[in-house]
């Protein structure tokens, strides 16, 4: 016979468990984003940095090409002045009466000054019509030498207008044996007719030494052109590209197009690309230039990014691998939390399931029926209750053994489960042999119907039962509804079920009774 147990309740998931798991993974997330958020503002702004430290070459290069140009192109215009200056006080002595009478010792001073023989400047010589050396700033010059064929002689005899300075390749002399860029001009008679041509030369070593001081390893490579784009000096020095001509390269034709300033163009000499910083000498047709490589102006550069790029990716690689570590770890816990979540579900659903029959047990009856009364309380719906009880089942177990009676408690489970197949309908054994279901928001008459429903199920699998009144197994039950029945509570409530089952088997078993109905309606006191 059912009798109502104490109520025991199950040990659930702790308060804020989901809470605590919601807020971990949300945290997870967050520290993620976060640490990207870190990585990508190094990485922006180290990219901001290098593309700084990138212009900053790209200009300190400029600077120091434009500094460069402006300090060697001023000597050597300055010097290739000077000695201009000793060829015209030449031309114009030539050209005066009275130094013509003059002794030769006298017309020698007058032609001649010093500074036709500073250092680095080689001796006047004076060429006369068949190109003959007639006399010179040293007395050492070899007069009468012939240098009718020397570059600069045909030049004026070819050229009998050009009265300006004309520079010529450079060429070893005949008269000092040393590589030298002969500097030249026309000498005239009184008349304007060719009187012959007064010439030196700037030495070659000594231009070398000075284009040496501007230390073209960092600077890059100073050229001096000449005419027609002839190479007059180059550092770092090359003899092979000393006298040649880039007249027909694009870069040279551009350069002389805008006289000065920058551009970057294809090399002259070599492969690649340059930046070519150039400025025209004064008025003469000399051109000075500075070719840098991009790998040579952001050498420097280079090493700093890269240094600034191995520390940025050690310190993302550092975020990165924390980042990680403790992403897995918080997974780690959530993983272990939901674990430990599942196995207490598991806990709590053995601890109120019947292992048998596999529905509900007696703790779980007892819960879903409190809870069911006080729905059924608050939403004034009705509520019943049906006890179901085997007949004759020790008699069953004694004569068929307990392993049978197994078998037939389980025939009656599924005979149950499937007569009560609402979602919100509950199954239980609260006994041995005594089962229960709790059906909200059905009256009487409809629980009847589903008890009748069960008892009908039981007897048609026609399971002998020796022992008992029909020959099969069969079940009584009985049936108490609210407000139908007067309970106040949720254990009155299973009180008139328990009394309507009692009276089905007094009456014979294998039947449904249901509680008898209150003259006066319940009012849900609860």
């Amino acid at each position: 016979m059912p009798r109502r147990p104490e109520v025991v309740h199950v040990e659930s998931s702790p308060p804020g468990h989901h809470d605590r798991s919601w807020f971990g993974s949300s945290l997870a997330r967050w520290l993620v984003l976060a640490n990207f958020l870190t990585v990508a503002g190094l990485i922006s702004v180290a990219a901001l940095l290098l593309w700084q430290m990138r212009t900053d070459a790209e200009r300190r290069s400029q600077l120091t090409a434009n500094s460069l140009v402006q300090v060697l192109g001023r000597d050597i215009a300055r010097n290739v002045e000077l000695y201009d200056l000793s060829l015209l006080a030449v031309v114009e002595g030539f050209g005066r009466t009275d130094v013509a009478q003059a002794s030769p010792e006298l017309r020698q001073l007058i032609l001649f000054d010093r500074a036709a023989s500073a250092p680095g400047f080689a001796f006047l010589l004076l060429l006369d019509t068949n190109g003959v050396i007639a006399s010179g700033s040293d007395h050492l010059v070899p007069k009468g030498l012939d240098r009718s064929e020397a570059e600069y002689f045909r030049h004026f005899v070819a050229h009998p207008d050009d009265d300006g300075l004309h520079i010529s390749p450079p060429a070893i002399s005949r008269v000092s044996g040393q590589r030298m860029i002969m500097l030249s001009r026309r000498l005239s008679n009184p008349d304007g007719s060719f009187a012959g041509v007064v010439v030196g030369g700037i030495k070659i070593d000594y231009l070398r030494r000075l284009f040496a001081s501007v230390d073209a390893e960092h600077a890059g490579t100073v050229t001096l052109y000449g005419p027609e784009g002839i190479i007059l000096m180059r550092e770092p020095y090359d003899q092979s590209a000393i006298g040649a001509s880039v007249a027909d390269t694009p870069s040279y034709r551009r350069m002389i197009a805008m006289r000065e300033g920058s551009f970057v163009g294809p090399a002259m000499l070599g492969d690649g690309e340059r930046r070519l910083t150039f400025a025209r000498l004064g008025t003469e047709p000399l051109t000075l230039s500075i070719a840098v490589a991009p790998s040579a102006i952001y050498a420097e550069w280079w090493h700093r990014a890269l240094g600034l790029s191995m520390v940025l990716l050690s310190l993302c690689s550092v975020t990165a691998s924390l980042t990680w570590l403790l992403r897995r770890e918080l997974g780690r816990r959530e993983q272990a939390e939901a674990r430990l979540l599942a196995a207490n579900a598991r806990l709590a659903a053995q601890a109120t399931t019947d292992a048998l029959t596999g529905l509900g047990n007696r703790r779980r009856f007892d819960e879903a029926l409190a809870q069911e009364w006080d729905r059924a309380v608050r939403s004034r719906r009705p509520l019943s209750l049906i006890l179901i009880d085997a007949d004759c089942f020790k008699g069953f177990n004694d004569t068929y053994g307990h392993q049978r009676g197994d078998e037939a408690l389980r025939l009656i489970a599924g005979s149950i489960r499937a007569a009560a197949n609402r979602a919100s309908d509950l199954a239980c054994r609260v006994g041995g042999e005594e089962f229960a279901v709790i059906l909200p928001e059905i009256d009487s008459a409809g629980a009847e119907i589903v008890a009748e429903r069960i008892r009908t199920a039981v007897m048609g699998w026609a399971m002998p039962h020796a022992e008992g009144p029909h020959a099969v197994l069969t079940v009584s039950c009985g049936v108490a509804s609210v407000p139908e029945v007067l309970a106040h509570n949720a254990a009155a409530l299973v009180a008139e079920a328990d009394a309507a089952l009692y009276a089905a088997k007094g009456a014979g078993r294998n039947q449904v009774r249901a509680a008898e109905r209150s003259k006066t309606v319940l009012r849900f006191v609860s």
